[in-house]
């Protein structure tokens, strides 16, 4: 909403200098293509100017001891006619494309500027309308199964950034195809790494969250980048995908609860909605993993943008002034480093529980995970290792946490990172084959399940032609996976296998930061996420 109302306030300014231009353009025309006169020279001057101009040339300066004319002096004769001038095309069409380059540089420099540094005053009064209008429970989009439909090329089963990179590729290789996309947020897709780093510094966050148009961050290198991948006009709307010459939708607030493979056909769920059946050639799925239930009764998920959005509401509270976090691996390590450089200059604290004697013990060899403590220590975090949470009671004044040691833990607000496992739902109602100790769906090499029904990302357990069997769950895979299966599913070559050998990465604030090779997911399945 903020780019929109942008755009509209610099196409009006744009419009208003256009338009002075352009009665500057007419005055030119009357005064060089229709006059008998010279042109004057104040044609693009001052309103003051152009008025004395069109009035005639000053009559010459009275010689010295002249009476003034107003005491009886006859008036000075007219000066004498110029011979006709030739209509002077080529100079207002010179002026004119001048004011229109002018114009269009105004309105670039504007937009970049927008981009790249909105205004405090417009954003601060955009999301203040905003705000008031978002619903609660925003309705499906579309709302109604009637605009889905009934046919598509290509159906992608999810909105997240293994699905985005398939959709780019599939459009990359076949630029009039015509994708899909269903996902169960009602935001469009967006980057999930800034949730529990970079998103934290912006002063403003509470505000911009529930609005994805509007929310970018600041990396660490100074740029400023927004959080989706792609503005709301670069998708086709649902209802006109069928008759694009090629486009990507998404259908948000929908879920693909069945996959009938045998009939190439799918059927999509949204509350309140009858189901919807929806024919297409090829398939892929790549659905985020589900989030297990913690320990910390009372406290937040943190997963998406919208729990962000409401964890920056709560911290807005001024009685939240002690702030736990549950979890030793990524997403709560990177959480706790945020919010400490967020809360400490306030007086607030922030601490992170785990069960291992250091965070990142799970991923990290120890020496490192002891200096990962360390780094967390000084960012201003509280550590409480070997601290497992087996029950929280909501009380009057915040959460109570009780500790498997029997030692109680007071917090105001919970914030839950303990992890996901992967959701089976869909390949068991769509009797598909999943594995019973890593989970996820069975792929081949080349990320097939079954006949034109594809998988990637955190759901894909897939065939590693070096390593075996194996289920990454990282940032990195899901956008290699997600490539290379829209190009399997694109079909404009021989299918490719893949062999890329994962990575990961984290930062615990500005100045600590690490890449891993991401190791495969081992039997039984692991207690924390991988990301």
């Amino acid at each position: 909403m903020l780019r929109a109302v942008s755009t509209i306030y610099v196409e009006g300014q744009a419009l208003e200098l256009l338009s002075s231009a352009r009665r500057d353009v007419f005055k030119l025309f009357r005064t060089s293509s229709f006059s008998t006169q010279a042109v004057p020279q104040t044609v693009l001057s001052s309103p003051r100017a152009r008025n004395e101009a069109a009035a005639g040339p000053l009559p010459p300066p009275p010689p010295a001891g002249a009476p003034p004319p107003h005491e009886g002096a006859p008036p000075p004769p007219p000066p004498p006619r110029s011979p006709p001038q030739r209509r002077a095309w080529p100079l207002a069409a010179t002026a004119f494309a001048v004011t229109a380059s002018l114009g269009g540089v105004y309105m670039y420099r504007k937009l970049n500027d927008e981009t790249t540094s909105p205004s405090p005053e417009t954003k601060e009064e955009v999301v203040a309308v905003s705000v008031s209008r978002e619903p609660e429970e925003p309705a499906p989009i579309p709302s109604s199964g009637a605009a889905i439909p009934r046919r598509v090329q290509y159906l992608l089963v999810g909105a997240g950034t293994a699905s985005f990179a398939a959709m780019r590729a599939i459009r990359s290789a076949r630029p009039d195809a015509r994708v899909l996309m269903v996902g169960a947020e009602p935001e469009l897709p967006y980057m999930r790494p800034p949730l529990s780093k970079e998103l934290w510094r912006e002063p403003d966050l509470a505000a911009r969250a529930p609005h994805l148009d509007a929310l970018s961050f600041r990396q660490w290198n100074g740029r400023r980048r927004t959080v989706a991948y792609e503005p709301s006009a670069f998708y086709t709307p649902v209802e006109l995908l069928p008759e694009s010459d090629g486009g990507a939708s998404v259908a948000r607030g929908w879920r693909v609860v069945r996959l009938d493979v045998n009939k190439h056909e799918a059927e999509l769920r949204a509350p309140g909605q009858p189901p919807v059946l929806v024919q297409y050639d090829k398939c892929l799925g790549c659905a985020r993993a589900r989030r297990r239930c913690g320990g910390g009764g009372g406290g937040r998920a943190r997963r998406g943008v919208r729990d962000a959005a409401r964890l920056a509401r709560e911290l807005e509270r001024p009685d939240v002034r002690r702030v736990a976090v549950l979890g030793g691996g990524f997403l709560a390590s990177e959480l706790s480093a945020a919010l400490a450089e967020r809360l400490m200059s306030e007086g607030r604290v922030v601490m992170q529980l785990f069960r291992e004697d250091a965070p990142l013990a799970s991923v990290l060899p120890p020496y490192l995970a002891a200096e990962a403590a360390r780094r967390l220590r000084e960012a201003g975090v509280t550590l409480l290792p070997d601290a497992e949470v087996v029950e929280g009671s909501p009380e009057a004044q915040g959460v109570q946490l009780r500790l498997a040691s029997g030692a109680d833990v007071q917090a105001d607000l919970v914030v839950e990172c303990v992890g996901s496992e992967v959701d089976d739902e869909l390949a068991l109602a769509s009797h598909l084959e999943t594995h019973p100790e890593l989970g996820g769906l069975l792929v081949n090499a080349e990320l097939q399940a079954r006949s034109d029904v594809y998988a990637a990302g955190d759901v894909a357990c897939f065939y590693d032609v070096v390593l075996g069997r194996r289920r990454v769950e990282h940032h990195d895979h899901a956008v290699v996976s997600g490539r290379l299966a829209g190009e399997n599913m694109a079909a404009v070559g021989p299918p490719k296998h893949y062999t890329h050998q994962s990575m990961f990465w984290s930062d615990l604030g500005p100045q600590l930061g690490y890449e891993v090779p991401a190791r495969p997911l081992a039997s039984p399945r692991p207690p924390r996420s991988r990301r």
